[in-house]
Order: structure tokens, then C-alpha cells, then sequence
């Protein structure tokens, strides 16, 4: 079976999404999250593909790693959406800038950065 290229990097950027976001809890709704956040965005499919996507065993895609500044940017995207949120309940009706997202994205990450490094075991 023919499969194009674009597709194996679609299968693994969804599955890299699913790597860094799923909670076991609850996994079929935490698909669908991560799906309505990102998936539906980034890959531009349904639902029900992003779930093939991310089940998809049968092409040979192990030769393939997605770029360092790919993972980043998919590691980011949480982060960039509680940015956004913020600011959007801060400034209700009113556009921000580059730099306003940037500057409250890195406040989310120091806080995260904070509560991991008091939290961890060794402290």
C-alpha cells in the first residue's frame, strides 16, 4: 500500500500530541480533548482519524523523529492556550500583541517551573 510522506508525519506529530497531553484517567475523554484543542487544528482531520492516527501501528514510521523545535513548539501549546485565556479574560474586547502572549506564557512556565521543583523529592 502507497502512503505519502505527509501522512507518516501526520500520524506522528498525532501521536506526539498524545505522548505529551493524555491522562490515563479517563482515556477516551482525554483524546477528545486533546483532539478539540490541538489535533482538530494541527492535523485538520476528524476525530475518528485522529484516532486512527494515533493507534496506528501498521506503516513504518520508527525511522522518522519529528524536528527538536516541533516537540517544543507541541510542548508550548498548553501553555500558549492558558496564556491566551488569561489574557482574553483580562482584556475582554481588545486584540494583544506578540509579546503580551510571550510575556504571560513565561510567567505560566516559571509557575510550573516553581511547583515541580518544590515538589520534587529531593527538596
Amino acid at each position: 500500500m502507497y502512503v505519502p510522506n505527509h501522512l507518516k508525519w501526520r500520524i506522528l506529530l498525532a501521536q506526539e500530541l498524545k505522548q505529551v497531553y493524555f491522562e490515563r484517567e479517563n482515556s477516551h475523554r482525554n483524546c477528545k480533548r486533546i483532539f478539540e484543542l490541538y489535533g482538530r487544528y494541527l492535523l485538520g482531520t476528524t476525530y475518528d482519524t485522529f484516532l486512527n492516527y494515533i493507534n496506528q501501528l501498521k506503516y513504518e514510521i520508527n525511522s522518522l523523529k519529528l524536528p527538536p523545535y516541533i516537540i517544543a513548539a507541541i510542548g508550548l501549546l498548553e501553555p500558549l492556550r492558558i496564556a491566551s485565556e488569561r489574557l482574553r479574560l483580562r482584556k475582554l474586547n481588545t486584540s494583544w500583541t506578540l509579546l503580551e502572549i510571550a510575556e504571560e506564557t513565561l510567567t505560566i512556565l516559571r509557575e510550573r517551573a516553581n511547583v515541580n521543583h518544590n515538589t520534587h523529592p529531593l527538596n
